[in-house]
């Protein structure tokens, strides 16, 4: 199993919206999906699809149900693990509920790909995350308030460990907006960082795409022919066709990372 992390170092960047439809194109491709909600404090994946958990993540730190019993199926060729607002931070869980995460994730079986949604923030919880995955996405705008926000989350990634990175530039005018804000990005993360950042793509701003969030529905499925709806399935061809990783361990790698062992 392959595992994406997709996170922001400032929220409203579409970062949810994207992982959610970034998910459902993989999965188009014939790939099993899962979806993780990795936001511990403010879960609002199943708000963007329109669904009200039974369960969630939460029912798994409190040992009451496993992880494949909270599993959700969707509509859209994906699964999804709902996240639970207010619960406390993974990397705050006592002795027993991180086991009990552990055990769940030991237990999953049958997907290619995992997606995590984190929150936004250079938070613990967050960089745990991102660190035990085997490809880290940034999510930025254009604004310079996004870009020295990512810079913060990507210099905190860095200085923890040395990987490249994804940038995956939202909301642009123009694609020659987008190449500068990859540019500048990747040009301060080499001088000073000695870092390596790559852009995967763009997506262009575009009203439908709010009109899907407010309806709560994905937008490659209400829009399928928009040139967003495009942009975005050329981010999701480009990420699976990029090679996929050892298939042995590597969701075992993932656990071990992600608990700290």
């Amino acid at each position: 199993m392959r595992t994406f992390c997709i996170t922001s170092g400032k929220g409203g960047v579409g970062k949810t919206t994207l992982a959610i439809n970034l998910g459902i194109a993989m999965a188009r491709t014939g790939r099993r999906i899962l979806l993780l909600d990795g936001d511990l404090g403010l879960a609002n994946l199943n708000v963007l699809l329109g669904i009200i958990p039974k369960f969630t993540i939460q029912d798994v730190v409190r040992g009451e149900k496993t992880l494949a019993q909270v599993i959700m199926p969707t509509s859209y060729g994906l699964d999804l693990v709902a996240g639970a607002t207010g619960i406390a931070d993974l990397a705050n869980l006592g002795g027993p509920e991180r086991e009990h995460v552990l055990q769940g994730l030991e237990g999953l079986n049958g997907y290619d790909i995992l997606i995590i949604d984190t929150g936004a923030g250079i938070g613990d919880n967050v960089i745990r995350f991102v660190l035990a995955a085997d490809d880290a996405i940034v999510v930025t705008t254009h604004h310079p308030t996004s870009m020295t926000d990512a810079y913060g989350i990507i210099k905190t990634i860095l200085t923890r460990e040395a990987k490249t990175i994804k940038l995956l530039v939202n909301c642009v005018n123009s694609p020659s907006d987008a190449q500068q804000v990859g540019a500048r990005l990747a040009a301060v993360t080499a001088k000073f960082l000695n870092g390596k950042i790559e852009c995967i793509g763009y997506v262009q701003r575009d009203a439908l795409i709010e009109k899907s969030i407010m309806a709560q529905k994905p937008h490659l499925i209400l829009n399928p022919g928009a040139a967003s709806a495009q942009r975005i399935r050329e981010v999701a061809m480009r990420l699976l066709n990029e090679g996929e990783p050892d298939s042995k361990g590597t969701l075992g790698r993932f656990i071990q990372r992600l608990m700290g062992r």
